[in-house]
């Protein structure tokens, strides 16, 4: 069990570097595709119990488990920073839509 454990951060940490390029790069597409995978690895880390882990294990996974948080909190931001920029685009396209409106209907 260690070992799988060990293995699927590994394979998270992975996931976290490619999704935070992929949003640096803009290609929210592909983000959001690699993102499905990213999200149900990280709730399967959620659910596992690290107390059925061996003591020298647990530390590392800990540790490793706290690089793939702070990794996280940067995707995070990154999401957040993408919501701002298409919460704009749809206010200036909603601005867009009323003059349309306004200017035929005079």
């Amino acid at each position: 069990m260690d070992n799988d454990i060990m293995l699927l951060i590994e394979q998270m940490q992975v996931s976290n570097a490619k999704l935070l390029r992929l949003a640096d790069a803009g290609e929210w597409e592909a983000f959001f595709d690699e993102s499905m995978a990213y999200s149900i690895g990280m709730r399967t880390l959620s659910e596992v119990d690290l107390t059925q882990l061996a003591r020298y294990t647990r530390t590392e996974v800990t540790a490793q488990l706290t690089h793939l948080l702070e990794r996280d909190a940067h995707l995070t931001r990154a999401i957040q920073a993408r919501m701002a920029v298409i919460s704009s685009e749809l206010s200036t396209m909603r601005k867009s839509r009323a003059s349309a409106k306004a200017y035929t209907a005079v």
